[in-house]
């Protein structure tokens, strides 16, 4: 799985995705693609909408490091085309990819 371009397809599409991190199942609407400013590792900027949560608050923006999420897979279910608090600027983000 090439999972740059699969994760700008999911955010063209505006298609919910699937993932595994930290070894808990995740849900989400994935917005923008890019390299986080600090760390330089590509990074997903989602609306998690279901899932496991350490905070158990839902639902809520995360930041997802890519290198950690496995088993990625695009849904048919459509994700929000907008969602209050959204930024396509994300200031975590020294460059960004692909963004909604």
């Amino acid at each position: 799985m090439q999972t740059k371009e699969n994760l700008c397809q999911a955010i063209a599409s505006r298609s919910v995705i699937t993932f595994m991190y930290k070894g808990q199942p995740r849900i989400v609407e994935p917005f923008t693609l890019g390299r986080h400013k600090d760390t330089g590792n590509l990074v997903l900027r989602a609306f998690w909408i279901g899932g496991y949560s350490e905070s158990q608050k839902t639902p809520h923006w995360r930041l997802y490091t890519v290198n950690k999420m496995y088993n990625i897979q695009i849904t048919e279910r459509p994700a929000a085309a907008h969602r209050i608090g959204y930024n396509s600027d994300d200031s975590h983000m020294i460059t960004i990819y692909c963004a909604a």
